[in-house]
Protein backbone atom coordinates (compact mmCIF):
# COMPACT_ATOMS: atom_id res chain seq x y z
CA UNK A 1 0.00 0.00 0.00
CA UNK A 2 1.46 3.37 -0.97
CA UNK A 3 1.39 6.50 1.12
CA UNK A 4 -0.55 8.38 -1.56
CA UNK A 5 -3.93 9.69 -0.53
CA UNK A 6 -6.68 8.14 -2.62
CA UNK A 7 -8.51 10.80 -4.61
CA UNK A 8 -10.71 8.91 -7.08
CA UNK A 9 -12.26 12.11 -8.38
CA UNK A 10 -8.89 13.62 -9.37
CA UNK A 11 -6.30 10.89 -10.00
CA UNK A 12 -2.69 11.48 -11.01
CA UNK A 13 -2.81 9.35 -14.15
CA UNK A 14 0.93 9.25 -14.82
CA UNK A 15 1.58 8.15 -11.24
CA UNK A 16 -1.05 5.41 -11.52
CA UNK A 17 0.51 4.09 -14.73
CA UNK A 18 3.96 4.13 -13.08
CA UNK A 19 2.62 1.98 -10.23
CA UNK A 20 2.68 4.85 -7.73
CA UNK A 21 -1.05 4.96 -7.11
CA UNK A 22 -2.74 4.04 -3.84
CA UNK A 23 -2.53 0.31 -4.55
CA UNK A 24 1.06 0.16 -5.71
CA UNK A 25 1.41 -1.76 -8.98
CA UNK A 26 -2.25 -2.79 -9.33
CA UNK A 27 -3.52 -1.83 -12.81
CA UNK A 28 -5.64 1.27 -13.20
CA UNK A 29 -9.34 0.32 -12.86
CA UNK A 30 -10.03 1.45 -16.43
CA UNK A 31 -7.06 -0.52 -17.83
CA UNK A 32 -8.85 -3.84 -18.29
CA UNK A 33 -6.47 -5.43 -20.81
CA UNK A 34 -9.13 -5.52 -23.53
CA UNK A 35 -11.36 -3.10 -25.44
CA UNK A 36 -14.51 -1.83 -23.79
CA UNK A 37 -17.42 -4.06 -24.90
CA UNK A 38 -19.43 -0.96 -25.84
CA UNK A 39 -16.84 -0.02 -28.47
CA UNK A 40 -16.70 -3.57 -29.82
CA UNK A 41 -20.47 -3.39 -30.31
CA UNK A 42 -20.20 0.03 -31.99
CA UNK A 43 -17.66 -1.25 -34.48
CA UNK A 44 -19.74 -4.34 -35.22
CA UNK A 45 -22.79 -2.16 -35.86
CA UNK A 46 -20.98 0.00 -38.42
CA UNK A 47 -20.75 3.15 -36.29
CA UNK A 48 -16.97 3.44 -36.60
CA UNK A 49 -15.67 4.69 -39.94
CA UNK A 50 -12.58 6.20 -41.54
CA UNK A 51 -9.77 7.75 -39.54
CA UNK A 52 -10.25 7.26 -35.79
CA UNK A 53 -9.02 9.20 -32.78
CA UNK A 54 -8.91 7.50 -29.37
CA UNK A 55 -9.03 10.48 -27.03
CA UNK A 56 -7.30 9.69 -23.74
CA UNK A 57 -6.28 6.26 -25.03
CA UNK A 58 -4.41 5.05 -21.94
CA UNK A 59 -2.41 1.92 -22.78
CA UNK A 60 -4.22 1.59 -26.08
CA UNK A 61 -6.62 -1.35 -25.87
CA UNK A 62 -9.53 0.37 -27.64
CA UNK A 63 -7.24 1.89 -30.27
CA UNK A 64 -5.48 -1.42 -30.91
CA UNK A 65 -8.76 -3.29 -31.20
CA UNK A 66 -9.84 -0.85 -33.93
CA UNK A 67 -6.42 -0.96 -35.60
CA UNK A 68 -6.78 -4.74 -35.73
CA UNK A 69 -10.04 -4.22 -37.61
CA UNK A 70 -8.20 -2.22 -40.26
CA UNK A 71 -8.92 1.37 -39.19
CA UNK A 72 -6.39 4.18 -39.35
CA UNK A 73 -6.16 4.89 -35.61
CA UNK A 74 -4.41 7.57 -33.58
CA UNK A 75 -4.35 7.43 -29.78
CA UNK A 76 -3.44 10.39 -27.58
CA UNK A 77 -2.95 10.58 -23.83
CA UNK A 78 -1.33 12.97 -21.40
CA UNK A 79 0.53 10.18 -19.54
CA UNK A 80 3.87 9.26 -21.18
CA UNK A 81 4.00 5.89 -19.45
CA UNK A 82 0.61 4.93 -20.88
CA UNK A 83 1.69 5.95 -24.38
CA UNK A 84 4.90 3.94 -24.12
CA UNK A 85 2.90 0.89 -23.12
CA UNK A 86 0.55 1.44 -26.05
CA UNK A 87 3.55 1.60 -28.41
CA UNK A 88 4.93 -1.60 -26.90
CA UNK A 89 1.61 -3.43 -27.28
CA UNK A 90 1.30 -2.35 -30.92
CA UNK A 91 4.78 -3.68 -31.66
CA UNK A 92 4.17 -6.96 -29.82
CA UNK A 93 0.87 -7.51 -31.65
CA UNK A 94 2.15 -6.43 -35.05
CA UNK A 95 -0.45 -3.69 -35.34
CA UNK A 96 -0.15 -0.30 -36.99
CA UNK A 97 -1.46 2.53 -34.82
CA UNK A 98 -0.07 5.95 -34.02
CA UNK A 99 0.27 7.00 -30.37
CA UNK A 100 1.35 10.37 -29.03
CA UNK A 101 1.56 12.25 -25.76
CA UNK A 102 -0.94 15.08 -26.08
CA UNK A 103 -3.33 17.18 -24.04
CA UNK A 104 -6.95 16.60 -25.13
CA UNK A 105 -7.51 20.35 -24.76
CA UNK A 106 -4.74 21.10 -27.26
CA UNK A 107 -5.17 19.00 -30.39
CA UNK A 108 -4.40 21.63 -33.03
CA UNK A 109 -1.92 19.27 -34.70
CA UNK A 110 -4.86 17.02 -35.64
CA UNK A 111 -7.31 19.65 -36.87
CA UNK A 112 -9.95 18.35 -39.27
CA UNK A 113 -8.43 14.88 -39.49
CA UNK A 114 -10.92 12.37 -38.03
CA UNK A 115 -14.14 10.67 -39.08
CA UNK A 116 -14.70 8.98 -35.71
CA UNK A 117 -13.63 9.71 -32.14
CA UNK A 118 -13.89 7.27 -29.24
CA UNK A 119 -13.63 8.47 -25.66
CA UNK A 120 -13.48 5.91 -22.86
CA UNK A 121 -13.60 7.63 -19.49
CA UNK A 122 -12.29 11.09 -20.38
CA UNK A 123 -15.39 13.28 -20.72
CA UNK A 124 -16.59 12.31 -17.25
CA UNK A 125 -13.53 14.01 -15.75
CA UNK A 126 -14.92 17.40 -16.78
CA UNK A 127 -17.96 19.48 -15.88
CA UNK A 128 -19.58 22.71 -17.03
CA UNK A 129 -17.35 25.03 -19.04
CA UNK A 130 -14.46 22.57 -18.90
CA UNK A 131 -16.56 19.85 -20.54
CA UNK A 132 -17.70 22.34 -23.20
CA UNK A 133 -14.05 23.23 -23.82
CA UNK A 134 -13.21 19.55 -24.26
CA UNK A 135 -16.10 19.13 -26.70
CA UNK A 136 -14.84 22.15 -28.65
CA UNK A 137 -11.37 20.59 -28.84
CA UNK A 138 -12.86 17.41 -30.31
CA UNK A 139 -14.96 19.50 -32.71
CA UNK A 140 -11.75 20.97 -34.08
CA UNK A 141 -10.21 17.58 -34.92
CA UNK A 142 -13.37 16.19 -36.54
CA UNK A 143 -14.40 16.41 -40.15
CA UNK A 144 -17.95 17.71 -40.77
CA UNK A 145 -20.37 14.88 -40.04
CA UNK A 146 -17.88 12.94 -37.92
CA UNK A 147 -19.15 10.89 -34.99
CA UNK A 148 -17.91 11.10 -31.40
CA UNK A 149 -18.70 8.15 -29.13
CA UNK A 150 -18.44 8.99 -25.43
CA UNK A 151 -18.36 6.20 -22.85
CA UNK A 152 -18.66 7.76 -19.40
CA UNK A 153 -19.42 6.70 -15.86
CA UNK A 154 -22.89 7.82 -14.88
CA UNK A 155 -23.96 9.36 -11.61
CA UNK A 156 -25.56 6.00 -10.77
CA UNK A 157 -22.08 4.49 -10.39
CA UNK A 158 -21.36 6.15 -7.02
CA UNK A 159 -22.86 3.44 -4.83
CA UNK A 160 -20.89 0.75 -6.69
CA UNK A 161 -17.63 2.57 -6.02
CA UNK A 162 -18.47 3.10 -2.36
CA UNK A 163 -18.73 -0.68 -1.99
CA UNK A 164 -15.51 -1.29 -3.94
CA UNK A 165 -13.57 1.27 -1.89
CA UNK A 166 -14.81 -0.35 1.32
CA UNK A 167 -13.63 -3.74 0.03
CA UNK A 168 -10.21 -2.32 -0.86
CA UNK A 169 -9.82 -0.69 2.53
CA UNK A 170 -10.51 -4.05 4.16
CA UNK A 171 -8.25 -6.06 1.85
CA UNK A 172 -5.27 -3.73 1.92
CA UNK A 173 -5.62 -2.63 5.54
CA UNK A 174 -5.68 0.91 4.24
CA UNK A 175 -5.94 3.77 6.68
CA UNK A 176 -5.08 6.65 4.33
CA UNK A 177 -7.96 6.24 1.87
CA UNK A 178 -10.28 9.19 2.01
CA UNK A 179 -13.81 8.51 0.78
CA UNK A 180 -15.39 11.84 -0.22
CA UNK A 181 -18.41 12.84 1.83
CA UNK A 182 -20.12 13.95 -1.38
CA UNK A 183 -21.28 10.76 -3.11
CA UNK A 184 -20.93 12.53 -6.45
CA UNK A 185 -17.16 12.66 -5.92
CA UNK A 186 -16.66 8.98 -5.10
CA UNK A 187 -15.70 8.52 -8.75
CA UNK A 188 -15.65 10.80 -11.79
CA UNK A 189 -19.09 10.73 -13.37
CA UNK A 190 -21.63 12.72 -15.36
CA UNK A 191 -25.37 13.14 -15.31
CA UNK A 192 -27.16 12.80 -18.63
CA UNK A 193 -28.06 16.50 -18.68
CA UNK A 194 -24.42 17.47 -18.05
CA UNK A 195 -23.28 15.36 -20.99
CA UNK A 196 -25.89 16.88 -23.28
CA UNK A 197 -25.02 20.42 -22.20
CA UNK A 198 -21.28 19.86 -22.66
CA UNK A 199 -21.78 18.91 -26.32
CA UNK A 200 -24.52 21.46 -27.05
CA UNK A 201 -22.45 23.74 -29.30
CA UNK A 202 -21.69 22.43 -32.79
CA UNK A 203 -23.00 18.92 -32.19
CA UNK A 204 -26.17 16.94 -32.80
CA UNK A 205 -27.00 14.32 -30.17
CA UNK A 206 -27.95 11.10 -31.95
CA UNK A 207 -28.09 8.70 -29.00
CA UNK A 208 -27.63 8.68 -25.23
CA UNK A 209 -28.08 5.24 -23.74
CA UNK A 210 -27.49 3.56 -20.42
CA UNK A 211 -24.70 1.01 -20.70
CA UNK A 212 -22.05 -0.79 -18.67
CA UNK A 213 -18.55 0.56 -18.13
CA UNK A 214 -16.17 -2.34 -17.52
CA UNK A 215 -13.51 -1.86 -14.85
CA UNK A 216 -10.95 -4.02 -13.04
CA UNK A 217 -10.35 -3.73 -9.30
CA UNK A 218 -7.70 -5.48 -7.18
CA UNK A 219 -10.34 -6.91 -4.85
CA UNK A 220 -12.19 -8.75 -7.62
CA UNK A 221 -10.71 -11.59 -9.72
CA UNK A 222 -12.65 -10.62 -12.86
CA UNK A 223 -13.60 -7.27 -14.41
CA UNK A 224 -16.94 -5.89 -13.24
CA UNK A 225 -19.59 -3.71 -14.82
CA UNK A 226 -20.63 -0.35 -13.39
CA UNK A 227 -23.34 1.99 -14.71
CA UNK A 228 -22.34 4.25 -17.57
CA UNK A 229 -23.57 6.31 -20.49
CA UNK A 230 -22.84 5.71 -24.15
CA UNK A 231 -23.46 8.91 -26.08
CA UNK A 232 -23.16 9.50 -29.81
CA UNK A 233 -22.69 13.04 -31.10
CA UNK A 234 -22.41 14.08 -34.75
CA UNK A 235 -20.31 17.13 -35.64
CA UNK A 236 -22.39 19.78 -37.37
Amino acid sequence: MSESEFRPENPDFEAVYRGEGPFDDAPAPWDIGAPQPSFVALEESGLVTGAVLDSGCGTGENALYLAGKGYDVTGVDLAPTAIQRAHDKAKQRGLSAAFAVADVFDLEAYRGRFDTVVDSGVAHLFHGEELARYAASLHGVCKPGALVHVLALSDRAAKHFEQLIAEMMEKFGATDIEVPADRGNVAPSLRADELRAGFADGWTLEALDETDFRIAMPVRPEPIEVPGWLARFRRD
